[in-house]
This record gives C-alpha cells, sequence and structure tokens, in this order.
C-alpha cells in the first residue's frame, strides 16, 4: 500500500534542499529556487516557502535577488546523515524520513506530485493491462534493434560498391527514418574529447567605467576621476569573495577640502543592484597630476551574480577651498 506524502513545511523543504544538494554536484553557482521546482516536485510558490524555511534553518545561502540559493555545509551534512539513516526521521527535519521525501518525488506524476492509493483503490486490472503492454513494447523495441543491427551490417558489407550500396541504403531509409541529403559536403567529425573538469580555482572579473568629472558645493567641476577599474573575485565558495576598487582623482577643476563619496553599484544581468560599494574620496590637497585611490574587501553577496558596474561621486559636503 502506498499512502500519500504529507504537504507539510518539512517535506518541501527537504525535497528543495536535496534539489540544490544535486546542483551543487554540477556547479557551485547559485541558483533561482523557481529553476529548481519541478526536480523537486514542488510548484513556485512552494519551491519559494521551502527557500524561506531553509533559509531560517540556516541549510543555504542567500542572495539579496530574492529566492536566490547556494546549499552550505549545514545543508550538505542534513542530506547525507538523512541518506545514511533514511527510514529514521532527518535531525533537521524531525517530521519526515529521507525514503518517504525521495520515494514520492521519483514515483510523482507528470508534475512530481505524489501517487495517492489506498487498499481500497487498487486495480489489478489495470495494472495487468500496463504489464501486457510494458512487455509488448519491449519486444517491439528488441526486434526494432535487431532489424536496425542487420541493415547496418548489410549497408558496411556493401558499402564498397556503389549501386549495391545505394540498394542497401534505401532498403534502410524506408524502414527508418533517415535526414535529408546536405548540398554541402560533409564536414570532418573532430574526434571525441573528454570534457574539461570542473575547476575549483577563484574566477576574476574585471569592469571599467569611462571618466568623468566630479562637481563642488555649487554644481560647478571640481575635478575629474579617471581610470576607474573595479575587480571581483569568486572564490568557489572556500571563502568569501572579494573586490579590488581603483580610480585617479584630479583636483585640479579648482577645489580641496571638504568631503564626497564615490559609489559604485554592482549590477546583475537584469540589471538590479547586487550591492552597492562606498568610498570616500581623497580631497585633502589639490591633486593636479592625479591621485591614485585603491581599496579591497569581501563582498557580502555572490561575485558570480555581478555582471557589470555603475559609478558616481555625491556632491561636495562641509567647508572646501580654492585650489
Amino acid at each position: 500500500m502506498i499512502v500519500s506524502e504529507p504537504r507539510s513545511s518539512q517535506t518541501r523543504a527537504m525535497r528543495l534542499l536535496k534539489a540544490l544538494y544535486d546542483h551543487n554536484k554540477a556547479t557551485s553557482e547559485p541558483t533561482l529556487v523557481e529553476h529548481l521546482a519541478s526536480v523537486a516536485g514542488l510548484t513556485e510558490q512552494e519551491a519559494q516557502r521551502a527557500w524561506s524555511y531553509l533559509k531560517d534553518k540556516g541549510l543555504i545561502e542567500t542572495f539579496s535577488i530574492p529566492h536566490t540559493a547556494r546549499i552550505n555545509a549545514h545543508g550538505i551534512d542534513a542530506i547525507e546523515d538523512a541518506e545514511q539513516h533514511p527510514d529514521q526521521p532527518a535531525r533537521s527535519f524531525p517530521a519526515v524520513t529521507y525514503n518517504v521525501v525521495n520515494n514520492t518525488t521519483n514515483i510523482g506524476t507528470a508534475v512530481n506530485s505524489p501517487v495517492q492509493q489506498t487498499a481500497g483503490s487498487s486495480q489489478p486490472e489495470h495494472s495487468e493491462s500496463i504489464s501486457k503492454k510494458k512487455t509488448f513494447i519491449e519486444r517491439l523495441t528488441s526486434r526494432t534493434t535487431a532489424l536496425t543491427a542487420l541493415l547496418v551490417a548489410i549497408a558496411a558489407l556493401f558499402g564498397a560498391i556503389p549501386p549495391i550500396r545505394k540498394a542497401a541504403t534505401d532498403a534502410y531509409c524506408s524502414i527508418i527514418s533517415c535526414p535529408a541529403p546536405s548540398l554541402k559536403p560533409p564536414m570532418p567529425t573532430p574526434s571525441p574529447t573528454a570534457a574539461p573538469p570542473t575547476s575549483d580555482a577563484p574566477v576574476t572579473k574585471q569592469f571599467l567605467f569611462d571618466t568623468f568629472d566630479t562637481l563642488d558645493g555649487s554644481r560647478s567641476k571640481s575635478g575629474t576621476i579617471s581610470q576607474i577599474k573595479v575587480s571581483v573575485v569568486d572564490n568557489k565558495g572556500k571563502k568569501a569573495d572579494t573586490y579590488v576598487a581603483e580610480w585617479s582623482w584630479s583636483g585640479s577643476g579648482g577645489t580641496q577640502n571638504g568631503s564626497q563619496t564615490v559609489v559604485i553599484d554592482l549590477k546583475s544581468a537584469t540589471g538590479a543592484t547586487v550591492e552597492s560599494l562606498t568610498f570616500p574620496l581623497d580631497r585633502s590637497h589639490c591633486y593636479y597630476p592625479g591621485n591614485p585611490q585603491r581599496f579591497a574587501g569581501d563582498l557580502k553577496n555572490a561575485a558570480s551574480l555581478v555582471s557589470g558596474i555603475q559609478v558616481s561621486v555625491t556632491a561636495v559636503e562641509g567647508r572646501q577651498g580654492r585650489c
């Protein structure tokens, strides 16, 4: 007897965490949980609620973009501990067992919803019909495979004789659908090579920004900020991702003293702000040739989410003097 799985918060959360665990085997990049909803047998709304549950339990790493996640070490331990004791309530999910969640996901319907059947609703006739259809399909597949292999062998045997080769090809294509002949000569196929292994080495992305003028308190030019360069480093989860921000400021436009702030917005591919970095602009002297400045530190969010930058400088505040 197969009983329906209770759609509890812990059940949904474990299923989403298992999907994130499997996703982490292929890549360490964060993902939107909506992309894993069908794999976990959840609707998008259920996946979002499960994301909130896992976030509160501290089993995933979250980011500023809503419902983005990456499994952390606590989440990996929770899944692997549950796999080792599949029939016992999991320590992180005491209301469910790994076997109930895993088996229900595997026998789900087209949207991975659990199959519900009770002792009074068994259908032996339907099961027997399915079994007969399955046997028929297996036999048909076996015979089709054998016939295909025979035709391929015949085509290869007579391939050196053009008339017989054409007849064998026509016979083969009368049974098995063949692609239409190409008018272009076939290109040589490169030898298959093994896919390169996924590297855990840090990945650095560098972004440049155009030169622009800074303004004083009366909105007149106070200088020029140039040679703007920002680098972000993805450390693949081994430690916090980092940044290095560099620029040069020339105060030859007219003032010194006062205070200004450089604002660097790190942007995602959709234009959303992933993180904002702020730095004081050194205006302690009149830097006619330019004053190179450099700052470095840790990012709060994943460097892999950054696809561009936007740089601005606030107007002068406080006392200022002429150069």
